[in-house]
């Protein structure tokens, strides 16, 4: 119960229509974005409380989605049995290789664990918990299960239980005794049959077929070894099963490949990102939408923070008076540098129009003034001679765009150290599209909130200073963790750390030329393939490099993002920086703009670091 109340079902609304159709499904992500949580909502123990519950209103939207996808119905209950198995223990304990006997074992012990599990999920599924109750439920088979060599067609689920059970015995007692390929009683499969078994047997429970669609989860596949791995995905998807099989992966698994890897669509494979589903103009809208669902449930099952709405703890508005001294000294700062254009008729009016809206002092009325300033310095920028023709204020507001106003918004964050990372969206922006991440930095935010709560607080909400200060602290202590999570953690946190200052120095420029700031790197599709070059021109630093670049890109550290070929340049791949380390450099949180590196600058970084070339000075 306690998991059907906390699931949200907006993840749901995000996979596709064909997420159930017959075929071989693999969720890939980085860690804490969600995989196992998708999987768990599909057991039987999950699908009842939905039932049950269904009156509730917190699942109401849950149970509509499922009774919709013909999961659950209104009046019967759960329709499609979900058996979820993990690959998080007792595969490796299998010998290596990949000839015929290993093989043999792995497909023996992933059948009868199959087979195991589907029997406790219908025991789970009618709350029978005896092998006695078990025989209340019989088996039936397709005509097609005929073909079945290894797993037995019993009708009574209590033999058929013992024969998994002793199978998987077996395996590990032959395993114990292991005397080499000539033990002919090793119990050896030549096909995984548990998944044409899974789609064969039906169920019988008081005269009557139950459970009749499938649904077969695979969690953890990274955990397999990758000659198992691909063993296991290669023979299903050849088999083309009729029922959906899922299997849950982390990025990891890709290893390089990942910085070349993308999501396939086939006829009996289908790949998805899971961070993928959010990155969308649209879907970066609904994974706030999820994140809130996520946490106004978390905060209403709990009784220590008196409030049962997260958003409404933090505050996302700044009160007239918490920031006025800030906002007067940067509209005195904006007319003591624009005084020398007081002569040049070519500003006159957008800065006569500045210094009107100067007289109310509001946080509204510093952006506009900052935003003046970038277009005026974007204006002294160009090149080309020009007449000193007075320009309108149409033109002003012409050339104002959410691009601008974010570069001005974190201007005046970089100057005048008035909070920038602070809200809900803000929060929803440096997870990163990352439940695991969310939660973490929501959980810090919380620990604020009980401090408040102690002291006895008038008010129980944290100001956007507060915010800001407990967000950038657990930033810090996220990049404090990347050395011990990697294998080459001190090149990883070196490259990140680089890439993190050369953004801000893109960013700081007097006119903002990559509005609202740069927050990622790209390759070009030749930087590449020198850097996957056989000769290895740049030594064998590039191995290292790309090694680097996938594991940070397992781990969420970096966003991988395609760019297009253009008239003027080619194709390649964006980096770009996690959201939550972007508040360590003092970036926007919107993906924002990227600059085009070298492969061998990359190598340089992450050997040397980056060495900024100027101080950010935006006055004077």
């Amino acid at each position: 119960m306690d998991f059907a109340r906390l699931f949200s079902p907006k993840i749901l609304e995000r996979l596709t229509e064909d997420a159930f159709d017959g075929a071989v499904h693999i969720f890939r992500s980085a860690p804490g974005a969600g995989k196992t949580t998708l999987l768990r909502a599909f057991t039987p123990a999950a699908l009842n409380a939905f039932y049950r519950s269904r009156h509730i209103p917190e699942l109401i939207e849950s149970f509509r989605y499922l009774v919709s996808h013909g999961v659950v119905h209104e009046d019967n209950g759960p329709q499609m049995l979900g058996v979820i198995l993990s690959c998080a223990s007792g595969y490796a304990d299998l010998p290596p290789g990949t000839d015929l006997i290993n093989e043999g074992l792995f497909r023996s012990l992933f059948d009868c664990r199959v087979v195991l599990r589907t029997l406790h999920s219908i025991c789970t599924l009618f709350d029978i918990s005896s092998n006695e109750q078990l025989d209340q439920i019989r088996l039936s088979y397709d005509e097609a299960a005929i073909d079945l060599k290894n797993i037995p067609l019993h009708k009574e689920p209590s033999k058929l239980l013992t024969w998994a059970e002793q199978q998987e015995q077996i395996v590990y007692a032959r395993l114990d005794t292991y005397d080499g390929p000539q033990d002919e009683n090793m119990p050896l499969h030549k096909r995984f049959e548990s998944i044409l078994w899974f789609q064969y047997v039906r169920f019988h429970f008081k005269n009557r077929i139950v459970a009749p669609r499938r649904l077969l989860m695979i969690d953890d596949l990274h955990k397999l070894r990758r000659k198992q791995r691909a063993l296991l995905l290669d023979e299903l998807t050849v088999l083309r099963p009729s029922v959906p099989v899922w299997f849950a992966e982390r990025t990891i698994a890709l290893g390089n490949d990942l910085l070349s890897q993308g999501v396939r669509q086939g006829r009996d494979l289908r790949e998805y990102a899971l961070e993928d589903m959010w990155s969308s103009k649209k879907g970066s809208h609904q994974f706030s939408t999820f994140a809130q669902n996520i946490l106004d449930r978390r905060m209403s099952l709990q009784d220590v923070v008196a409030s049962s709405s997260f958003s409404q703890c933090l505050q996302s508005k700044f009160h007239p008076d918490e920031i006025r001294d800030k906002v007067i000294q940067g509209i005195r700062s904006f007319i003591d540098e624009t005084d020398s254009h007081g002569i040049n008729i070519r500003y006159s009016e957008w800065l006569a129009r500045a210094r009107e809206r100067a007289e109310e002092i509001t946080i509204d009325t510093l952006i506009d003034i900052y935003v003046t300033r970038i277009l005026i310095a974007r204006d002294e920028a160009k090149r080309q001679m020009t007449l000193d023709l007075a320009l309108s204020a149409e033109e002003l507001e012409d050339k104002d765009n959410s691009q601008v106003r974010g570069a001005a918004k974190i201007f005046i964050h970089e100057e005048l150290k008035i909070p920038y990372y602070y809200g809900l969206n803000c929060l929803c922006d440096l997870a990163t599209n990352n439940i695991e991440e969310l939660l973490s930095l929501s959980a810090a935010l919380y620990d604020g909130l009980q401090a408040k709560q102690v002291l006895r607080r008038p008010q129980l909400v944290l100001s956007p200073s507060e915010q800001e200060k407990i967000l950038i602290k657990a930033a810090k202590l996220k990049s404090q963790f990347i050395p011990k999570n990697h294998t080459e953690g001190s090149r990883a946190l070196r490259l990140l750390d680089s890439i993190g200052k050369f953004c801000r120095e893109k960013t700081f420029q007097r006119n903002a030329p990559y509005a609202p700031g740069v927050t990622g790197v790209r390759l070009s599709q030749s930087e590449f393939i020198k850097l996957n070059a056989l000769s290895k021109p740049l030594g064998s630093s590039s191995e290292v490099l790309i090694r680097v670049l996938a594991e940070c890109s397992a781990d969420n550290l970096l966003f991988l993002k395609s760019s297009s070929a253009s008239t003027s340049r080619e194709c390649g791949t964006i980096f770009y920086l996690n959201r939550t380390l972007c508040s360590c450099y003092g970036l926007p949180v919107q993906m924002g703009g990227w600059q085009d590196v070298s492969a061998s600058e990359l190598i340089n970084w992450m050997e040397r670091g980056f060495v900024p070339s100027r101080q950010p000075k935006l006055w004077g």
